[in-house]
């Protein structure tokens, strides 16, 4: 958590011109380090944002989770946020491949040259294709669709302090699972694919409120089980605070799974 919070201190700040900026510190991530945080609501949600089940493993990390925040003096029950989640994954997708097909268009502009069959992988040549397939009209639908679920969101942090889950629905997926020979919209949208798995941090990543994840849980057999945080908007130090308390409480630095060699000091 230091070593982040450094990082974020030399990073902090909006660049002229930039059309969003994020509310400013009232001292900074590494001064919260050694300021406790306050007493805080924090919302339990043990399954993915439409109420589907998620692996046991995880469901077990998050309810341990739970447990150490309540005796941390934090409040801890179950509540999920009731926001049109199944949308934003789909809107997000739509601004993906638009952002896609751009930069790849900029790129062959600058070089002066078309596509060649082998310059993208399927995943890459899919997102272009469904990119340069939406009109003008169908961006801006998007985008409003992600303006309103920020909106959906921001109602329900309205009444808690903090939405606590796993960082994922399953444990760490084998090397492969996720390769680039799938279609677009399959690898972010199919059964068991990118949202399935990863169902939490595109929501935060689309309304711009702070999240974290933290290596706080480990799997029967020696893998991290990631457990992920997200404040209301502007929060960010009291999310920081609460990660600094969390490492103190169950330091995690020197845990490693077991093909990984153990890490010194």
């Amino acid at each position: 958590v230091r070593d982040t919070a450094a990082l974020l201190d030399v990073c902090v700040g909006p660049e002229a011109g930039q059309p969003y900026a994020a509310p400013p510190l009232a001292a900074g991530f590494t001064a919260a380090l050694d300021r406790p945080p306050p007493r805080l609501k924090i919302a339990l949600c043990d399954t993915r944002f439409d109420g589907t089940d998620i692996e046991p493993a995880c469901r077990t990390a998050v309810h341990d989770a739970a447990r150490l925040l309540t005796d941390m003096g934090h409040s801890v029950e179950p509540a999920r946020p009731e926001a049109a989640h199944g949308d934003m994954m789909h809107a997000w997708t739509d601004i993906v491949a638009c952002g896609t097909a751009l930069v790849v268009a900029s790129e062959l502009k600058s070089k002066d040259r078309g596509l060649a069959s082998d310059d993208l992988e399927r995943v890459s040549a899919t997102a272009v294709a469904h990119g340069n397939s939406l009109a003008g009209p169908d961006y801006l639908a998007a985008v409003q669709t992600i303006h309103r679920y920020g909106r959906q969101m921001a109602a329900f942090f309205g009444t808690w302090d903090m939405l606590l889950t796993p960082t994922l629905a399953e444990p760490p997926a084998r090397i492969g699972r996720f390769n680039h020979d799938d279609d677009y919209l399959n690898f972010r949208l199919g059964p068991g694919r990118t949202f399935d798995y990863s169902p939490y941090a595109a929501a935060f990543n689309a309304t711009g409120q702070p999240a974290m994840s933290v290596p706080l849980c480990w799997s029967e057999d020696g893998l991290p089980i990631g457990i992920h945080l997200a404040a209301r908007f502007g929060a960010d130090e009291v999310l920081m605070s609460l990660a600094a308390d969390l490492e103190r409480a169950r330091p995690w630095f020197s845990r490693r799974p077991p093909a990984l060699p153990a890490r010194a000091g």
